[in-house]
């Protein structure tokens, strides 16, 4: 199903990652209605479209393998 999302932001940010040491990493904003706000990170030097749809595809699945689960303590 397509899913329909607007970067909010993008801004450059310190990479985490070990390999990418001293360089930078891309921090997206996306918000997919006025009540959820998601960040992603892609690890690239320059940014595309396609690096956003990727990022941002990852993550909501991710998100959605939650959402509606139940659980009992």
């Amino acid at each position: 199903m397509a899913q329909t999302f607007k970067v909010i932001d993008t801004r450059r940010i310190p990479s985490a990652e070990p390999a990418r040491i001293g360089k930078l990493d891309w921090l997206v904003t996306y918000q997919l209605d006025a009540y959820r706000t998601y960040m992603v990170t892609v690890s690239k030097d320059e940014l595309s479209e396609a690096d956003i749809k990727e990022a941002v595809r990852k993550d909501i699945e991710a998100i959605s393998r939650w959402v509606g689960q139940e659980f009992t303590l």
